[in-house]
């Protein structure tokens, strides 16, 4: 999958997939860590722990980097200074433990090693082996507190995402991030695995048949996360600047009663969609139905809001599906994919999906 995830890097030059492609490779180093430590590999341990320590706190944040480059553009902008409140942590936890690790003598880091690492014990500790735990601990804080960090920031910027695209446009296949939500609620339930093994400790999975569970849900996860970036061409730099801030404005300032203005321009929509049904033309943008009405996608946007309580995207494909069915009540022999055609889609899949929100 890291392969697969470099080919498409090389074809494609966006950030986005660039953060998942170091996402990719962080999880492969954890695995390899994991292999040294499940196999009792003791000479490479102090080397392959310190790398742990340091890759498992950037994995979550190289994921909201990912999430952030395909949904938020002030991210985006604002980069470096993320960059450095994400990485510092975990590569100031490398230094830490790097550097304990090579001031311990043999004695302490055997037995820092074998009491701490492979039975969770501290009690016995002394010295920097105890120095040593009490810092693999606080990374265990540090850890659980990214988890919720990126799960809240993650949703709400892929809602965000999703409510701008549903309006300003009628079609949002290959637009919407769609599978990702659903993989995040599985990234939420294999993260609280993590944050569990990662406070309790790695120790409990030693010489136990258990560990091939977290292995099995992290590999599916890691595969999901891979082919579903791979397919994500579509993110926030294809969306105009301009537009976008429009429609974010709208979304927080959605009035409660509808001026007079928006009253007026919704009623001239609703007349121009039954004459001209312009909700039938193929992707059909927000834009074009503003240009059509005479005025601007800020007060359309208003008008949509605020008397129709609907994104653009759900009024024009209630618009489509009352049509479908109105075709298939007429024309019951009529095959599926041309009533799909004839009511404004491109796809099976789409007509499908609309069909299934918005039938009567």
């Amino acid at each position: 999958m890291v392969i697969q995830l470099t080919l498409t890097y090389r074809r494609r030059t966006g950030k986005a997939i660039g953060w998942l492609l170091l996402w990719a490779i962080a999880t492969l180093i954890l695995y390899g860590c994991h292999y040294f430590y499940f196999n009792h590999y003791s000479i490479p341990m102090p080397f392959s722990d310190t790398v742990y320590v340091m890759v498992n706190l950037m994995v979550y944040p190289l994921f909201l980097l990912y999430i952030s480059a395909i949904t938020d553009r002030k991210q985006l902008a604002q980069q470096s200074s993320f960059l450095w409140s994400a990485f510092t942590p975990p590569l100031l936890a490398g230094v830490i433990v790097g550097s304990l690790y090579a001031t311990m003598d043999a004695h302490e880091a055997k037995a820092f090693i074998t009491n701490y690492l492979y039975r969770g014990y501290e009690s016995s500790l002394t010295g920097l082996a105890l120095i040593q735990a009490w810092a693999h601990i606080v990374c265990h804080i540090i850890f659980a507190i990214q988890v919720a960090i990126v799960i809240i920031r993650g949703f709400r910027r892929i809602r965000r995402f999703n409510k701008t695209v549903q309006q300003l446009y009628a079609d949002t296949e290959n637009r919407e991030i769609e599978e990702i939500p659903t993989i995040l609620i599985f990234f939420v339930v294999t993260s609280l695995v993590s944050t569990i093994v990662n406070v309790i400790g790695r120790q409990i999975f030693v010489d136990s048949i258990i560990i091939s569970l977290p292995s099995l849900a992290f590999s599916a996860l890691i595969f999901a996360l891979s082919w579903v970036g791979m397919h994500q061409d579509f993110t926030i730099q294809d969306i105009p600047e301009e537009q976008e801030k429009e429609t974010n404005d709208n979304n927080e300032n959605i009035a409660v009663t509808p001026s007079n203005q928006s009253i007026q321009i919704y009623e001239k929509l609703e007349s121009m969609m039954n004459e001209q049904q312009t909700y039938l033309k193929n992707d059909l943008l927000l834009n074009d139905v503003a240009k059509q009405l005479g005025t601007n996608r800020t007060y359309l946007l208003a008008a949509l809001n605020s008397c129709a309580h609907m994104t653009f995207k759900e009024y024009i494909n209630r618009k489509r599906i009352a049509h479908a069915e109105q075709l298939m009540a007429q024309y019951p022999l009529t095959p599926k994919t041309e009533i799909a055609t004839l009511s404004g889609y491109n796809s099976m899949s789409s007509f499908y999906r609309n069909y299934s929100l918005y039938h009567s």
